[in-house]
C-alpha cells in the first residue's frame, strides 16, 4: 500500500462556543417530517440531528461534538421529561469547515439528557461520547431512519444489562412497537406493543429484565403512530464498560470499518427478517493489507447469526454480502473492553467524523475501508480549535487504513475521497473502548 502525506495547513479555523439559555430562531423539530438513517439517504443540507444518549452526572459527562462544511450555528434543545419544565438550550457558533464541541455538564447535569441539534446551514453532522468512572461509550447522532429500526449486537447473559431507549423529540405523542429475536426464536413481547411516549420525552425498556439469558438478541422497533428516535446501551461486568449505539435498516450489503482492533475480538452478528432463508459471506481486510474469505452461511428466515472472528486477529474491517436483505452490527470483546456498531449500509465518497479527538488518557483512531478492487485517492482533513491539518493517502484497493489522533488537538476529521470508502472512529483508554461508524453526506 501507498501512502502519500502532505501535512499543509489549509487556512484558519476559528471555532466559537457560546452558552446561551434560549439562542435565537431555534426552530422546532420537524413534527411529522421524514427521519431517514445517515448511510441510507442522508439530505445534503441535515437541518436537524438527533440524539437519544448523553449522560452527565458525579462519575461521567459527554462530550457533544458538531461539524460543518459551511459556517453554522448548531442550536442545542434539551428536553426535560417533566411536564411543565421549560428545555435547556445552548448554542455553537462553527467556522466551516470545523468542528466544535462543549461537555453535557456545562449545560445540564441531571443524568440522562436525550437532546437535538438543529443547523442553519450544512452539511453537518453530531456525535456524543460518554466517558468516566468505568465508561467510555460513543456513537454518530443521527439525521434520519429508516422505518424499523433494527439492533444488532445485544445479550443479556449474566452480568449484563441492555437497555432500549426510545426518544420522542417532536410535539406529538408517539407509539411504538417493539420486538425480538433470539437464538430461541421470536420473543414474546406483548407488552410492547403500541407503547405511547409521550412528546418531548423518552421511554427506557430494560432487556436484561425482560429477555434473560440470550447470547444473541436482535431489538427492533417500529412506530405506528407519530415519530422516534431510539438508541440501545450495553454494560458487562463489574466495571460496567459497555457502548450505546444506533439502529439501522437491511441491505444486502454491509461494511464494517471496525471488525477487530488490538485487543478486542469481534464477533459480526446479522439478522434475516425475511420469509426465505439468505446466503451471508464475509470478506475480511486486515491492517497488513491481506484479505481474508471468512466463509459463508446459510440465515434461516427470521433469524440471527454469529460470526466469531479468529482470537487475536488484531486491526481488521469487514464487508458482508446477502442473497437478501438483511441488518448487520460488530461486538468487540477483550481486556479494552466491550464497543459495539452497526453497519454501513452504503459507502460514499465524503465523510465527517465530529468528536473524534486523543484527550487525557484516551486515544483516538480513523479507519478507512476500501474495499473496492482499484485505488482511491483520500484527503482527510483535521478540524482543530485553529487551523486546517490536511494529509494526502492513496489506499489500495481491498485495503484497510489506520489514522491515529495525535497531538494535534483535533476533534473532528472530514474525509474525502476520489470513490466510495467506509469510514468508522474508535476511542481507547483506561476505562473501556468504542467504536462508530462516521457519517456519509454529499456536498452537491
Amino acid at each position: 500500500m501507498r501512502r502519500i502525506i502532505l501535512a499543509v495547513l489549509v487556512g484558519a479555523v476559528v471555532v466559537l462556543a457560546a452558552l446561551a439559555p434560549k439562542p435565537d430562531d431555534v426552530g422546532e423539530p420537524l413534527a411529522g417530517g421524514d427521519v431517514v438513517r445517515p448511510g441510507i439517504g442522508s439530505p445534503t443540507d441535515a437541518a436537524i440531528w438527533y440524539c437519544p444518549w448523553a449522560q452527565s452526572n458525579a462519575t461521567r459527562d459527554s462530550f457533544l461534538a458538531v461539524a460543518s462544511i459551511d459556517p453554522a450555528l448548531a442550536a442545542f434543545t434539551f428536553p426535560v421529561s417533566i411536564p411543565g419544565e421549560d428545555a435547556d438550550r445552548a448554542a455553537l457558533d462553527v467556522v466551516g469547515p470545523g468542528a466544535s464541541g462543549i461537555d453535557l455538564s456545562d449545560i445540564a447535569r441531571r443524568g440522562d439528557s436525550p437532546f437535538f441539534v438543529e443547523f442553519d446551514d450544512g452539511p453537518a453532522a453530531v456525535s456524543v461520547t460518554v466517558s468516566g468512572q468505568a465508561v467510555l461509550s460513543a456513537d454518530a447522532c443521527v439525521v434520519s431512519g429508516p422505518e424499523v429500526w433494527h439492533f444488532s449486537g445485544g445479550s443479556t447473559m449474566a452480568g449484563e444489562t441492555l437497555k432500549l431507549r426510545v426518544f420522542n423529540p417532536f410535539p406529538e405523542t408517539a407509539k411504538v412497537t417493539v420486538t425480538a429475536v433470539s437464538e430461541i426464536g421470536v420473543e414474546a413481547l406483548a407488552d410492547l406493543r403500541t407503547v405511547s411516549v409521550s412528546p418531548r420525552s423518552w421511554r427506557d425498556f430494560d432487556f436484561e429484565t425482560l429477555l434473560r439469558q440470550r447470547q444473541t438478541l436482535i431489538v427492533s422497533v417500529s412506530a405506528e403512530e407519530g415519530l422516534v428516535v431510539p438508541a440501545m446501551s450495553f454494560t458487562s461486568g463489574e466495571a460496567g464498560d459497555g457502548d450505546w449505539w444506533s439502529g439501522v435498516g437491511l441491505s444486502s450489503e454491509w461494511d464494517v470499518p471496525i471488525a477487530s482492533a488490538e485487543d478486542l475480538d469481534g464477533d459480526l452478528v446479522v439478522f434475516n427478517p425475511g420469509l426465505a432463508p439468505v446466503e451471508v459471506r464475509v470478506i475480511l481486510f486486515t491492517a497488513e493489507a491481506a484479505v481474508i474469505d471468512a466463509g459463508s452461511l446459510t440465515v434461516d428466515a427470521n433469524t440471527p447469526a454469529r460470526f466469531t472472528l479468529p482470537s487475536g486477529l488484531g486491526p481488521a474491517a469487514a464487508r458482508i454480502e446477502s442473497t437478501g436483505p438483511i441488518t448487520a452490527g460488530v461486538v468487540a470483546r477483550g481486556g479494552a473492553g466491550t464497543a459495539i456498531a452497526s453497519a454501513i449500509p452504503e459507502p460514499s465518497r465524503e465523510w465527517l467524523v465530529p468528536g473524534l479527538r486523543s484527550v487525557g488518557l484516551e486515544r483516538g483512531t480513523l479507519w478507512i475501508l476500501n474495499a473496492g478492487e482499484e485505488s482511491v485517492s483520500v484527503s482527510v482533513t483535521a478540524f482543530t480549535g485553529g487551523e486546517l491539518i490536511a494529509e494526502k493517502i492513496v489506499i489500495d484497493g481491498s485495503s484497510l487504513v489506520r489514522i491515529p489522533v495525535l497531538g494535534n488537538d483535533a476533534i473532528g476529521y472530514l474525509v474525502e475521497s476520489s470513490d466510495v470508502i467506509s469510514v468508522g472512529w474508535s476511542i481507547s483508554g483506561p476505562t473501556g473502548s468504542a467504536i462508530s461508524a462516521a457519517s456519509p453526506f454529499s456536498d452537491g
